[in-house]
């Protein structure tokens, strides 16, 4: 269960680097450590609000939480520059989980496929993917974009994204630019339980 006093009754010093590393990572020159470094504000922040033990539990908790869901749907709703940055995000969707490419499909399967070539596949073998319910041409919502930033993450810090590869450099930018600007418009550092 979301508590969000626990972050807000965190040691200050522990808050303090929560905060640094969410706003420090604006000063790297590169999105791909900008991203790394917000995610781990972002983790530390998640930790502190669910208590679960694994990132997998965190994200969850997140995706299903009723207040941060309404606060995506009113900065959407509201702010131009989120907007548009969720919606570069949705062209580029879904997001494939890419050791399960490697394992049902070769571990060559990227360079072997056309984009759509690969699509066909993944969806022929069942391949892992986020957002699973997702509509293409539709907004997607919170819990679809949290659960897919973290396929991104898992991607990434498994060593399978790459900051020379278009696709992957524009995935990584868009997720950073939506964390950034939901914790700085919704707030949500701030909040205390209802």
């Amino acid at each position: 269960m979301i508590r969000f006093n626990n972050y807000r009754e965190l040691d200050a010093e522990a808050s303090d680097l929560i905060q640094q590393l969410f706003f420090t990572a604006d000063s790297e020159t590169s999105a791909f450590p900008s991203f790394v470094i917000r995610w781990m504000g972002f983790n530390g922040w998640m930790e502190c609000v669910t208590g679960a033990e694994t990132d997998a539990d965190m994200i969850s908790q997140l995706a299903d939480e009723k207040r941060l869901s309404d606060a995506y749907d009113s900065i959407i709703q509201s702010d131009t520059e989120f907007r548009h940055h969720v919606n570069q995000f949705a062209v580029m969707l879904p997001v494939l989980n890419v050791r399960d490419v490697k394992k049902k499909l070769g571990r060559d399967a990227f360079w072997r496929y056309s984009r759509d070539e690969l699509m066909a596949e993944v969806i022929l073998y069942n391949v892992k993917r986020r957002p699973v319910d997702w509509i293409n041409g539709e907004t997607p919502t919170w819990k679809q974009v949290i659960l897919t930033i973290y396929a991104v993450r898992c991607n990434l810090f498994h060593g399978s994204k790459s900051p020379t590869n278009f696709r992957d450099h524009q995935l990584v930018v868009s997720c950073d630019n939506i964390i950034k600007i939901f914790i700085i418009r919704s707030e949500c550092l701030d909040w205390w339980d209802e």
